[in-house]
């Protein structure tokens, strides 16, 4: 599809065109360049010059005969068509896999599907950042199904209890209607799951969660959530130094050889031992291996739900350190090591200093990847994570960041962020990820519906769920000057572009089926409603007598526009209103000519159909910019449609002005037409009636 022409100066890395149909931030593009090559690019921004918009490209590069991907040596010629990329083309240049874990589909793609190698998850590191509510624990939850259905194992640190909902299949309906496109079924993994928690909070089908009872002298200093002094050290120390620092003691066994002890400090080193023993942690015969955790075609949830952070940070200590020795000696398989809520357990030491978790946390993302012991740390405040960790982390997924300081340290702390990247970061909306790491380039990623529960709400990448856009937006035209002039057979004085004013209403409704969004669009100018049918708009007529109604009265209407024909007794008793105020109410309504009687059945006159309206709703392929014309004034106001939406009740609305583009053309006749921009018919409404009455 054309989208502009090239325009102004040019390089072989970049240049700019002027849009003349719908493209986006980040979409990408093909161009030829002086040699004919068919050259990938992608859209870094767009801005609107008074009557123009104009997009500004950065170049990816060509696919030559070797199947190397080359870089133009020559600069764009001025004038140059631009086209939107298509899918074979995004696909050979960028080198996307089809195969590795499928995290979801290329945004504004319905058939590329984005894989990430999971052998680069495992020695390469992880990083999933957003802020709350964004959608990162759901992107992590598509990982892990990911891992199960490819037989890899990997531990999850679940300090919400959120994850153990992998074992039951999506049942939530508002995603499971969106299944199709990404080409996934509900599908719940109980039997592939191994789940951990402390006696407080264990329930039924988990396992208890005990820890080696055995230390050596380094794992006793590292626990404690408090320096030792230096007198208490020594007491330690003491005991020790005559054996081999590799040697494990149980706590009672430390307790023992202390109580010999002829310091004064030894009291104060058995209070700080009992703090161990009161975390009811460790057993040094009965406790959970390696082994035990990690096995293949196995992902285990250690559930931390509901417990104290200075215990879940001994927890995660003690788990992640027996894990990497496992790992080192081959005792276990290489896996991923998943934290989440890692700000709490490694963070950056201007935020409430080093926690029991750090030092071990530090040392797998620096020497993790050589073992194949992989982390990946999920964290809605990346800047109060420790910045030593997250430099680690080749892979980043990054969902919507707003907070100054979370961007400043993701600039700061991670290779390869582009000030494009940056900006993308704060307006992604809902649904959609920024993968940096899997390609050369940054991918903008629509995540896939998961096949299993998720315990937050449901996080869908259509256009419904997506974050606010701008109050104000426009239909691109896709019928343009040229087009007008060729489709002409009279002779035109002139014809000039308008842009027509729309409400689009999104209407939340609770059902027993869950939460449902039904788009309304209304006429801005009559406060009629809009649908799109036979390759044009629609309009309801009678609209405005409806909201001039008592309650009652709109409810009888309301009735009888949606089930035809009524008798009095059956109204009196689906309504609930008695039969004589049923009968002023119908008699009323009749003399209004809203209604009729015919042999003592009633049935409206209005041809409102309100579920072939909800059908049939407008497009919502929208764009914040504008192609050169006049925008016409809204006379229907935000509280106008307020007395639309008391017809429907929804439980929650978003209001969005729309601008719809028609073409004026005025013949030398005296005739006008309107023709829709979008379509190119001649919209019969428009043109019959009135326009500058309407308009004016």
């Amino acid at each position: 599809m054309l989208v502009g022409k090239i325009i102004g100066k040019t390089s072989p890395e970049s240049f700019h065109f002027q849009v003349t149909d719908i493209i986006r931030k980040m979409d990408f593009i093909a161009v030829k360049d002086p040699e004919r090559h068919l050259v990938l690019g992608r859209v870094d921004g767009i801005i609107q010059e008074s009557d123009k918009a104009v997009a500004k490209v950065s170049i990816i590069g060509y696919v030559d005969n070797r199947s190397v991907v080359q870089k133009p040596r020559m600069p764009f010629k001025p004038g140059s068509m631009v086209y939107s990329a298509d899918d074979p083309l995004i696909k050979r240049v960028l080198d996307l896999k089809s195969s590795g874990f499928y995290v979801g589909l290329l945004q504004n793609s319905e058939s590329l599907k984005v894989h990430m190698d999971p052998k680069k998850l495992i020695t390469k590191h992880l990083a999933i950042l957003a802020k709350t509510g964004m959608g990162k624990s759901y992107f992590l939850g598509v990982l892990l199904e990911e891992f199960i259905e490819n037989k890899i194992p990997a531990v999850i640190i679940d300090p919400h209890g959120e994850y153990t909902s992998l074992g039951k299949p999506n049942d939530k309906q508002e995603e499971i209607k969106y299944m199709e496109k990404y080409g996934v079924e509900p599908k719940g993994y109980k039997k592939d799951l191994e789940i951990f928690s402390l006696e407080k909070n264990l329930e039924q089908g988990m396992k208890k969660l005990k820890l080696d009872g055995n230390f050596t002298p380094t794992e006793i200093f590292e626990m404690l959530p408090f320096k030792l002094t230096s007198s208490q050290l020594s007491v330690i120390y003491s005991i020790v130094r005559d054996t081999e620092t590799a040697k494990k003691y149980t706590i009672d066994e430390l307790k023992k050889e202390i109580m010999r002890s002829n310091s004064k400090a030894k009291w104060n080193v058995l209070t700080v031992l009992d703090y161990l023993v009161g975390t009811k942690l460790f057993d040094p015969t009965r406790f959970i291996k390696p082994e035990d955790l990690v096995k293949k075609n196995k992902l285990t949830i250690i559930n931390l739900k509901g417990v104290e952070p200075d215990i879940q940070q001994l927890v995660v200590y003690k788990i992640a350190k027996d894990l990497f020795e496992a790992r080192k000696q081959d005792k276990v398989p290489p896996f991923l090591f998943v934290v989440e809520e890692a700000h709490n357990f490694c963070p950056e030491r201007g935020f409430g200093g080093e926690a029991v978790s750090s030092r071990v946390l530090r040392t797998i993302a620096s020497e993790g990847r050589k073992f194949a012991m992989g982390l990946a740390i999920v964290s809605q405040r990346p800047a109060r994570v420790e910045k030593n960790v997250l430099s680690q982390c080749n892979t980043q997924v990054f969902l919507r960041i707003t907070n100054p300081n979370d961007i400043k340290t993701i600039m700061e702390s991670v290779e390869g962020i582009t000030k494009g990247v940056e900006d993308e970061m704060r307006s992604l909306p809902i649904g959609t990820a920024l993968i940096v790491g899997v390609i050369d380039q940054p991918l903008l990623v629509d995540i896939r519906i998961r096949r299993t529960n998720h315990a937050g709400a449901a996080m869908i990448g259509e256009k419904e769920k997506r974050e606010k856009e701008p109050d104000t937006l426009y239909y691109f035209p896709k019928f343009l000057e040229d087009d007008v002039k060729k489709s002409i057979r009279k002779r035109l004085e002139q014809f000039k572009l308008i842009y027509y004013p729309i409400w689009r209403l999104s209407c939340k409704f609770s059902t027993k089926g869950g939460e449902k969004v039904d788009k309304l669009f209304l006429d801005g100018i009559t406060g009629e409603l809009l649908y799109f049918k036979n390759n044009s708009i629609n309009r309801t007529s009678g609209l405005s007598e409806i909201v001039g109604l008592d309650m009652k009265e709109k409810a009888v209407v309301l009735y009888l526009t949606s089930y035809g024909t009524s008798t009095l007794d059956d109204m009196s008793k689906k309504l609930r209103i008695k039969e004589k105020d049923l009968e002023k109410i119908l008699e009323r309504l009749v003399e209004k000519d809203i209604i009729k009687e015919e042999n003592k059945e009633y049935k409206s006159l209005l041809k409102i159909n309100f579920e072939e309206i909800v059908k049939n709703s407008l497009s919502n392929e929208t764009v914040t910019y504008k192609h050169a014309g006049e925008l016409i004034p809204f006379k229907v106001n935000e509280a106008g449609t307020n007395r639309i939406l008391d017809l429907f009740n929804p439980d929650q609305v978003e209001r969005k002005k729309l601008y719809y583009p028609y073409w004026l053309i005025f013949y030398d006749d005296g005739k006008v037409d309107v023709v829709d921009s979008l379509t190119g018919e001649k919209d019969d409404y428009l043109s019959e009636g009135s326009f500058e009455e309407l308009t004016n």
